[in-house]
């Protein structure tokens, strides 16, 4: 009797410590990073993505299983669907786009149909950016080169994508962003060009079809800015959007690369039409690529490509939540790694992180930088490790939270921290 009871004694300790380490690796995974490696000079062939988990204590990356995942398109620019099921990729190398599901380790395996050919009868049309809308319906599709922007649905179970009636809709003028807003009623399209006044296209969503149609006074100026005396030529470069909630409904905020600024619009809730906010432009420390605000708290974030080489910058600002104005958070910018193009930050707002492209001089290796948010004040600060090896010349960074805090989560956290074959626990 008393061999029992210690053997069941003995079962119930190893229970409570696996558990409690169960526990433990749960407390470990605060989400995914997805990174669109375009292969450098290489060409399209050697394209990939890299996906990692974060560390929810540090924020440091941590390769999944699998990782990089190739991807022959020349992946340019990366969306997750706000369930974390599926991510999508616009390939400029071969005008498709990529549809994954996301495992539960966060590993990527091609939905049915996948890659999604855009038009069959034509090539070149470059496409540069890609968004999903908070319901998860809808994929849209800003075109570089054939001045347009695509819409399709999502199936629901298996992630793949059909054009949305009506698809292509016109942009601007090199489209180069795309975003929708946070309410799912409208999508904006940053035009980027160089030799006069860029502009944001703006568009309702049809909710059954994802269909767009121009909003009123579309597409909307990016205006010169008079203040910058180093810009005697006339022009714009408006080049990444995103929207942030303010006391009076959502704000529009632009990256300007050509004048080196950040412009806010406030939407206007019933129609999606911009209204250019007085205090514009935020000067922005050179050469802003990529801007994200920070959904979990009153952050925006910009990736700049310069003030020197080998090194670019990120820059943090405080966003007023009654007017929606930018304030330069304590220390920015922050430095980044060789040409920063993208910037991203995690589900709750605690780490944000950029893809740098890197250069010819480095042979556009990749890496991520990753930086601890102060919760209080928006200042970065660089995590454990940092930068992380990505592939070749990365272009865009997406973050997603797990795909389920159930099975799927246990999945890749097992994975993760699983024992080396032949080696001790």
């Amino acid at each position: 009797m008393f061999k029992l009871s210690k053997a069941f004694f003995l079962g119930c300790c190893l229970c409570l410590v696996c558990a409690a380490k169960e526990t433990t690796l749960q407390a470990q995974s605060a989400g995914l990073v997805y990174v669109t490696n375009a292969g450098g000079n290489s060409g399209a062939a050697a394209g990939s993505i890299s996906v990692y988990s974060i560390d929810s204590q540090t924020g440091s990356l941590l390769p999944v299983p699998g990782s990089p995942f190739a991807d022959p398109g020349g992946p340019w620019s990366i969306a997750v669907d706000p369930k974390s099921r599926f991510a999508y990729i616009a390939n400029r190398g071969d005008d498709t786009i990529s549809a994954y599901a996301i495992g539960g380790t966060g590993a990527l395996t091609p939905v049915p149909g996948s890659p999604f050919p855009q038009d069959r009868t034509a090539s070149g049309e470059l496409p540069a950016s890609v968004a999903v809308d908070p319901a998860g319906k809808f994929v849209f599709v800003a075109n570089y080169n054939y001045r347009n922007v695509r819409a399709y649905q999502i199936d629901q179970n298996t992630g793949a994508l059909t054009p949305s009636p009506g698809s292509p809709f016109p942009a601007g003028t090199n489209p180069q962003s795309v975003t929708v807003d946070l309410s799912g009623k409208f999508v904006y399209v940053a035009n980027g060009y160089h030799n006069g006044n860029g502009t944001v296209s703006a568009y309702t969503i049809e909710q059954s079809t994802g269909s767009l149609t121009p909003i009123p006074g579309s597409p909307f100026t990016v205006p010169t800015d008079h203040s910058k005396t180093g810009f005697p030529a006339p022009g714009t470069m408006p080049c990444s959007v995103t929207v942030h909630a303010i006391a009076t409904g959502q704000a529009l905020y632009v990256a300007d690369s050509f004048q080196n600024d950040i412009w806010q619009y406030v939407i206007e809730g019933a129609t999606g039409a911009l209204a250019l906010s007085p205090t514009s432009p935020f000067s922005v420390p050179g050469g802003p690529y990529s801007v994200k605000a920070n959904s979990s708290g009153p952050f925006l974030y910009a990736s700049n490509s310069y003030p020197s080489y080998p090194t670019g910058s990120v820059a943090g600002y405080t966003i007023d939540a009654v007017s929606g104005s930018l304030t330069a958070v304590p220390g920015s910018p922050f430095m980044a790694g060789t040409v920063p193009v993208g910037v991203a930050v995690d589900p709750a707002g605690r780490f944000v992180f950029t893809a740098n492209q890197g250069s010819s001089m480095n042979n556009f290796t990749g890496t991520v930088s990753a930086y601890a948010v102060d919760a209080n004040t928006g200042a970065l600060a660089p995590v454990p490790g940092s930068p992380f090896a990505a592939g070749l010349e990365p272009t865009s960074i997406a973050t997603a939270r797990d795909p389920g805090a159930g099975a799927g989560a246990r999945q890749r956290r097992k994975a993760l921290n699983a024992p080396v074959k032949g080696k001790p626990i």
